[in-house]
């Protein structure tokens, strides 16, 4: 005889089937870049503060974060390496072990654009929602500053296409990425160097 499944069990299942689903497409995606749009939204301003940037990872731990306007910066991380660059002051080299906000800056990054969801789960609360993946943190002290994170996922490639970050005030960022291309040529250069002012 069969009995119905919990509405818990059925949700239970149907999350490992989507993280599994994200899973195997990230592991057919070892470099990407993408152009993106980050939108914050602050209590304080009544319209929203918009950047323009590029985006390039090479998995599992190399990526490059690089605003175009307003305002010029890249942000760099190479394994335990990296370096941060704004418009006109000098590259500034950092090491992961030493320097614990950019640690967490990299931990978040990693979060959304890493691609391996399921070892979240010791730390974070997953659920799915439609073709998206809501991640609510279980630690007080990273909730005090990250409510909830929502990746959606582009239906095809399965990569993250919109992050939407919210914070315990209510201010909050969402970055849309766009023109994607999947695992093209990534020179070194671009994880060693800023490209300006060096």
């Amino acid at each position: 005889m069969n009995f119905p499944k919990s509405g818990f069990a059925s949700e239970a299942e149907e999350l490992h089937s989507f993280l599994e689903e994200i899973q195997n497409a990230s592991a057919q995606v070892h470099s990407f870049s993408s152009e993106f749009v980050q939108e914050r939204r602050l209590a304080l301003f009544s319209e929203p503060v918009i950047f323009h940037g590029s985006l390039n990872v090479v998995r599992p731990d190399r990526l490059r974060w690089e605003f175009t306007s307003p305002i010029p910066s890249v942000l760099i991380f190479n394994g335990d390496q990296g370096m941060r660059c704004n418009d006109k002051a000098a590259p500034v080299d950092f090491n992961l072990g030493s320097d614990p906000v950019m640690r967490t800056v990299a931990e978040q990054l990693w979060l959304w654009l890493g691609g391996d969801y399921s070892r979240l789960r010791d730390h974070y609360i997953l659920e799915k929602k439609g073709t998206s993946l809501r991640i609510t943190p279980k630690d007080e002290a990273v909730g005090e500053y990250i409510g909830t994170v929502t990746i959606a996922f582009n239906t095809i490639s399965k990569q993250p296409e919109k992050v939407e970050i919210v914070e315990p005030g209510g201010d909050s960022t969402i970055i849309s990425f766009h023109s994607y291309v999947l695992n093209g040529d990534t020179p070194d250069l671009l994880f060693n160097t800023c490209g300006n002012n060096e």
